[in-house]
């Protein structure tokens, strides 16, 4: 899915990436995948994309050389509002007519749905948590693959 930007569009994993950024600057791209529950590839060519679009800087940490830390620029402060601006429009539209009880209700059957996926019995998988799992299982798949 893309998201309308003035006379652009940005893919739905972009802005995610931009607005956690945004949120926590000075994250590191394994922080960004494990919060959005994909995998730090993907995290890696969407920031190289947000980087080459003036959109995010890269800065080196001065304790770890192979660590890059991320940060919004000005123009990608502009884009995250304007995409945040159009994601409140989507869901004014998407959840007209609905109301704050049906919207809990909503919320509530999104959590118990999560529940019988994960096998959990409360709805507490952080994104840290959930990514690290991910890269787990990718491993083993890998793992599998080889033999």
């Amino acid at each position: 899915m893309h998201i309308g930007v003035g006379r652009r569009s940005m893919a739905c994993i972009s802005a995610r990436c931009l607005d956690f950024i945004a949120a926590n600057p000075g994250c590191t791209q394994v922080q960004v995948a494990d919060h959005l529950r994909v995998s730090p590839a993907s995290i890696a060519l969407s920031t190289k994309r947000l980087q080459k679009a003036g959109y995010l800087i890269k800065e080196v940490d001065a304790e770890n050389l192979r660590c890059k830390r991320l940060y919004i620029s000005e123009e990608g402060q502009r884009v995250c509002a304007m995409c945040r601006e159009r994601l409140d429009q989507i869901d004014a539209v998407a959840f007209q007519g609905f109301s704050e009880e049906e919207l809990e209700a909503f919320s509530s059957f999104l959590d118990r749905v999560t529940l019988n996926m994960t096998g959990e019995t409360e709805n507490v998988v952080s994104g840290e948590l959930f990514g690290h799992l991910c890269r787990e299982l990718d491993a083993i798949e890998k793992e599998a693959k080889k033999s």
